[in-house]
């Protein structure tokens, strides 16, 4: 495409200024699309032993006797289901609530799932030290097992650049961009992905197109977070799209309407055997503002929540939308179906239009 590529680390000069390769490189904008790298939390003596996560895990040629993982979030959740049915012994440890960002009336059958199938979580308990032969020294005793998986989020890669020398302001969390993801304190660089707080491959990707529109084609874009789906890859599959009920609720009191449906009334799932979880959709003045879906292919099924919020429908797109018979698919209709039941069999208002109707239909 004409692009000039140095396969070198780069750092900044000034702000107008990077060297990379030998080549000092001047610019009218800069992007900064660095990625990110697992965290390993300061734990006394964790440098003690071999620390694996997810980016390394998948290195071993043995199976692990008994995988020790500390954080209980997605990635957590993913490689404990996954290890777990490798045959491995699997022990959870995590500070908090399992997956504390997610809905908990969502996630508790899915913690209920993973200890169903062997794996030991540990909630609410936290590791104080790390010691030999990987042993974690935690306040509610210790656990010895034979490999470490650190699943405690990531952090940018941002130390190699020298963001100093271009004024660009950073924290733990990345750079310091505004709703056009452009830095607040250098108007030339901007920051997409992880090195922007991103979080997840397919946010990058958006962004890089919210940047684009701006650097190349000059014209105007901002970055929009209410639209952007979540999933966690387990059995069954956990997605999220918008705010979850108790976000809804904080933002919006009592206009917030939940509706739910589960995956028990679905025929496909419960030909294939998979009718275990749920829709459930907040909807305020007849849009939808977040989406929770715990099921099969959970993550293909959130896209039509994703494709409603970003465009501002109503559910009665969805509600309208004719889907094949049978499908997973199908679920979304019935949380319409949810929403709109009430609406339109149980208001005494439409009782009586329906009775006038009636008394005057040939």
């Amino acid at each position: 495409l004409g692009c000039t590529v140095i396969r070198d680390w780069g750092r900044f000069l000034s702000r107008r200024e990077l060297v990379a390769g030998g080549f000092t490189v001047k610019a009218r904008r800069f992007v900064i699309a660095t990625g990110s790298r697992p965290a390993v939390p300061p734990i006394p003596g964790i440098g003690e032993v071999t620390v694996l996560t997810n980016e390394t895990i998948f290195e071993l040629r043995e199976r692990p006797a008994h995988l020790l993982i500390i954080g209980g979030g997605p990635v957590g959740m993913e490689m404990a289901q996954a290890h777990r049915r490798l045959g491995c012994r699997v022990t959870v440890v995590e500070g908090a609530r399992a997956m504390g960002r997610e809905d908990p009336e969502a996630v508790a059958p899915l913690v209920a799932r993973l200890r169903m199938e062997g794996v030991d979580l540990r909630e609410g308990v936290r590791v104080e030290r790390v010691s030999g032969n990987v042993v974690l020294h935690t306040d509610a005793g210790e656990i010895a097992g034979t490999h470490l998986l650190v699943a405690a989020g990531r952090v940018p890669n941002l130390e190699r650049l020298d963001l100093d020398r271009a004024g660009v302001a950073f924290d733990a969390r990345g750079v310091k961009v505004d709703r056009r993801l452009r830095s607040v304190s250098n108007r030339a660089v901007f920051a997409v992905g992880d090195a922007a707080g991103g979080g997840f491959t397919h946010v990058a990707g958006y962004h890089a197109g919210v940047v684009v529109r701006q650097a190349v084609l000059g014209l105007p874009a901002r970055a929009r977070t209410d639209h952007l789906p979540r999933v966690t890859f387990t059995e069954p599959e956990l997605a999220q799209v918008g705010l979850t009920e108790a976000e809804a609720a904080r933002r919006f009191g009592r206009r917030v309407e939940v509706v739910r449906a589960g995956f028990g009334h679905n025929d496909r799932a419960l030909a294939e055997g998979q009718a275990e979880g749920l829709a459930k959709v907040m909807v305020v003045r007849g849009r939808p503002v977040g989406a929770t879906i715990l099921g099969p292919q959970a993550g293909e099924l959130i896209g039509i929540w994703a494709l409603t919020i970003a465009g501002g429908m109503k559910m009665r797109v969805v509600a309208d939308t004719i889907l094949p018979y049978p499908t997973l698919g199908e679920i979304n209709k019935r949380v319409t179906g949810a929403y709109f039941g009430p609406k339109l069999f149980q208001s005494p208002m439409m009782k009586r239009v329906v009775g006038l109707v009636q008394r005057w239909l040939p």
